[in-house]
């Protein structure tokens, strides 16, 4: 007889396994792996017919919760486990419902409590590597730093003024092209243009398409819904950057274009750069900012400890919105089963 497939979770509470004690009030446990831009959240919903909850056990705000996806013969028959380790999260919110009754546990990968977004404050930095403002910002919120961006610009002054040590980051990177996420505590800033260029390990294949299958490559069939769009307002054919220095100064200015559109509008911009070769990057970066949501897509899917966001998958049979996509949000849902959704978006040819 062959095994069924099988899901479960692995909760830990303040460090203490308590998933045989959740176990028979459990409904469901949803994970939403963003990209970036927005912390990983956890939402656990629990029965409470017998008022435990609301009571006894009542979880404290602000406990740590670490959970673990556990499937067995689920990809293919067999005794085998596959993990998926969620992370750390602290407890942000708890809600309780009756008729029926129900709480519902919230947690948040990036607690308020931390400094790196629970405390607003002003400083400044000079004549500085990018790095070394998120080495000290990780530094200050217990965090390891993983700077794998393949820019490391200097800069001439950077100023923080009453706002949180998230957001500044985030807008500072956002303005040189670059991206954040916070996992397993540790500050990930990276290139969404890196990951692009990755080959897809995986396939999402319409329903009823013939293919031929490649040995490295993983297909998914079983999909329960998808939606695509793409839009026109907001896209450029082409970015052009131009910046005078004073009334008397020389004009430095560049445009790039996407290379793979015929035709469009042009994206103009007047922002101050020293050179030639740093008005292309930021007319690169300023179109790439304005395209990259100009074909989104979203999938619901039998679950898959694979897709996670950051990934790039391929999208085959779907005609003209066939190609490549990268992963920008994935939600990991048990429940009566286990499900993934997906948000994507086509990855940009060349820039």
């Amino acid at each position: 007889m062959l095994d069924a497939r099988r899901v479960s979770a692995t909760i830990l509470y303040n460090k203490k396994d308590i998933s045989t004690d959740i176990l028979p009030f459990l409904q469901s446990v949803d994970y939403t792996d963003n990209m970036e831009g927005q912390a990983d959240d956890l939402e656990i919903k629990l029965e409470d017919r017998n008022g435990l909850w609301e009571g006894a056990w009542m979880p404290e705000k602000r406990a740590s919760l670490l959970v673990t996806l556990i499937t067995q013969g689920w990809d293919e028959p067999g005794p085998d486990l596959k993990k998926l380790d969620l992370g750390h999260f602290e407890i942000d919110s708890i809600s309780y419902n009756y008729a029926p009754a129900e709480m519902t546990i919230k947690g948040v990968s990036i607690p308020d409590g931390n400094k790196l977004r629970g405390v607003e404050r002003s400083r400044s930095w000079e004549k500085v590597r990018l790095s070394a403002i998120c080495k000290d910002i990780a530094t200050d919120a217990d965090l390891t730093l993983s700077y794998t961006a393949p820019n490391d610009p200097e800069l001439d002054r950077a100023e923080q003024s009453e706002e949180s040590d998230l957001v500044f980051l985030w807008k500072l990177l956002k303005d040189h092209g670059l991206a954040l996420k916070i996992y397993k505590k540790k500050l990930v800033v990276f290139d969404e243009a890196d990951y692009e260029k990755v080959p897809p390990k995986i396939t999402l294949v319409k329903p009823g398409t013939v293919y031929v299958k490649e040995s490295d490559m993983m297909y998914i069939t079983m999909i329960k819904s998808c939606s695509f769009s793409t839009k026109i307002r907001d896209t450029y054919k082409a970015c052009h950057v131009k910046y005078k220095s004073g009334e008397k100064g020389s004009v430095i200015e560049a445009t790039y274009k996407d290379p793979s559109k015929k035709e469009g509008k042009t994206l103009q911009v007047n922002e101050q750069v020293k050179s030639v070769a740093e008005a292309e990057r930021l007319a690169r970066r300023k179109l790439r900012e304005k395209n990259k949501e100009e074909t989104t897509g979203s999938f619901e899917v039998l679950g898959n400890f694979n897709l996670l966001s950051s990934l790039t998958v391929k999208v085959k049979g779907f005609g003209s919105f066939d190609g490549n996509y990268l992963i920008t949000s994935a939600k990991h849902s048990l429940g009566s089963g286990y499900t993934t959704s997906i948000d994507i978006r086509r990855c940009l040819n060349g820039y």
